[in-house]
């Protein structure tokens, strides 16, 4: 039995399928490269009409990439892309658009000064569409009727008013407006990304019926989506990707089972971790955090967030790709502000503490994604992460940093952003130790890294956690921070759900749920 079954009424237009074809869309043997990153490597994926193929996989794993191949917004340096015996690789994305591939895109993308009705009145006008004017004031042929217009809206199910401009809509509507308007252009194949970001419970299960009728009226679906058991409810096929490589493709629950696929997700142990020691029972918190809320625009990513950590600790917070662990370090240093709540570290409240004064309170946040300075060398990003410092010691501190991390003195004279993935992430945990943090953020440290360059990045977290650094880990790579945390939480869709010693969660099945649907 579907994890959504199936309703009815409304049917799609038979004018929006009456030129489906029972072609497949094949992607044969992908690849594209940016720098010395392999983005898409050699990927090969088959979308039947008909059918939801599911395309799944940790952060940086190219799912948005391999989107964006289909659609013509990249180029493939190698491999082919053709809907039936229509080559695709090399055109330019509007051609691929007017033979019959429609996309919605992560973060929703309206005409944010129009009306819902103009939106679609846009996308109708298809290949014709001359000027965004000339297709709001009806000249050409392809205008389709308001009638066209509103039974699409009907079938996704929007409610509201047509004429209301898409800047005031709920997140929720937004997200069937652009639906509705992908459908409008009569599309082979529908490519979804994220639809299910950040909407509710009630919303998520409509969407999952919503999409299973799209793809029973025929239409080729391919969907990114981090709500697993959305993914495995509606899913015909899963393609899961890691660092750019396919490791599965196969029915949902082959691929729930895939030791690869877990691998994937939750990581494997550190077998060059320390063992973690005991907490000081007697530690005071260092940093309090109490009923969160926070999002992006219409978006409530966290939901009222509460939890402590204790000076010394090392406090690992897991969650799949979504769950809002990279929001939540961006609350806490108010490069997000939060909506509501609170956060004190050392008893005092950071509301009014601008995000660039953080370093001088005494927290560092290492973000995502590196983000060192490439045009500078490895020693002038180190001097920049002390750049509020004013004593004698920093010398001092840049030759510890680099006895610290080896590969970073042999390195030490050429720009960062010649650096290998993991040399960068080495400097950007250097750069933020040079501020001397009371406490470490680091968000994702594993994304993207070899795996002996993980297992040796994680050795080095557990000696800062022995030193006595206290440090708030975020990864999706569970079993890794498990392995080197004191305690930890599991996050999902912006609320905690759970939460212990690591002892307690490393066997849990929850978690391997929580990230695969199972």
């Amino acid at each position: 039995t579907p994890a959504y079954p199936l309703a009815t009424p409304p049917d799609l237009p038979t004018w929006v399928t009456q030129h489906q074809t029972h072609a497949p869309l094949t992607v044969e043997s992908v690849s594209i490269q940016f720098g010395g990153i392999r983005a898409v490597d050699d990927v090969t994926v088959t979308a039947d009409p008909g059918t939801v193929t599911a395309v799944i996989g940790p952060n940086g794993a190219g799912k948005t990439t391999l989107l964006n191949l289909i659609s013509g917004f990249y180029r493939p340096q190698s491999g082919t892309i053709q809907l039936g015996n229509t080559p695709l690789t090399n055109l330019p994305s509007r051609v691929i658009a007017a033979l019959g591939v429609s996309r919605t895109f992560q973060a929703t993308r309206l005409f944010n000064s129009q009306s819902v009705l103009d939106n679609l009145r846009v996308a109708a006008t298809g290949a014709k569409l001359g000027s965004v004017l000339a297709a709001l004031i009806g000249w050409g042929n392809s205008r389709k009727p308001e009638k066209s217009i509103l039974e699409i809206l009907s079938f996704v199910g929007y409610q509201g008013d047509i004429h209301q401009t898409a800047s005031a809509l709920a997140f929720g509507d937004r997200r069937l407006v652009e639906i509705a308007r992908a459908l409008i252009t009569c599309p082979q194949v529908l490519l979804l990304d994220e639809p299910a970001a950040g909407l509710s419970t009630a919303d998520k299960a409509a969407l999952a019926q919503l999409i299973r009728r799209i793809a029973s009226s025929g239409l080729k679906v391919i969907l990114i989506e981090h709500d697993m058991k959305l993914v495995m409810g509606i899913s015909d096929r899963v393609l899961v990707m890691d660092s750019g490589r396919p490791i599965a493709l196969g029915p949902p629950l082959e691929v729930q089972l895939n030791p690869q696929v877990l691998a994937a997700y939750l990581g494997t142990a550190a077998p060059n971790a320390n063992a973690p020691r005991p907490v000081v029972p007697e530690a005071e918190p260092l940093l309090v955090v109490q009923d969160l809320v926070t999002g992006y625009g219409a978006l409530q990513v966290l939901q009222d967030l509460s939890f402590t950590v204790k000076s010394g600790e090392l406090v690992a917070i897991v969650g799949a790709n979504g769950a809002g662990k990279t929001t939540l370090l961006k609350s806490l240093v108010n490069v997000l502000p939060p909506w509501s709540g609170q956060v004190q570290f050392m008893g005092r409240s950071l509301a009014a503490i601008p995000a660039h004064h953080m370093a001088r309170m005494g927290i560092v946040l290492v973000p995502e994604g590196r983000q060192v300075f490439r045009e500078l060398n490895v020693i002038d990003n180190l001097r920049l992460g002390a750049f509020h410092r004013h004593d004698q010691a920093i010398e001092a501190d840049i030759e510890q940093m680099l006895q610290r991390f080896p590969r970073l003195r042999e390195r030490k004279a050429q720009p960062a952003g010649l650096l290998s993935g993991g040399e960068q992430q080495m400097l950007a945990i250097a750069r933020g130790l040079m501020a001397r943090p009371m406490l470490l953020l680091l968000d994702e440290p594993s994304l993207g890294l070899a795996p002996q360059l993980v297992n040796n990045l994680y050795a080095t977290l557990a000696e800062l956690r022995d030193e006595g650094m206290t440090i708030l880990l975020v990864d999706q790579m569970a079993n890794l921070a498990l392995d080197i945390a004191d305690r930890a939480y599991l996050l999902e869709t912006g609320q905690i759900c759970r939460t212990g010693s690591t002892h307690d969660l490393h066997d849990d099945t929850a978690i391997a749920k929580r990230y695969l649907g199972g």
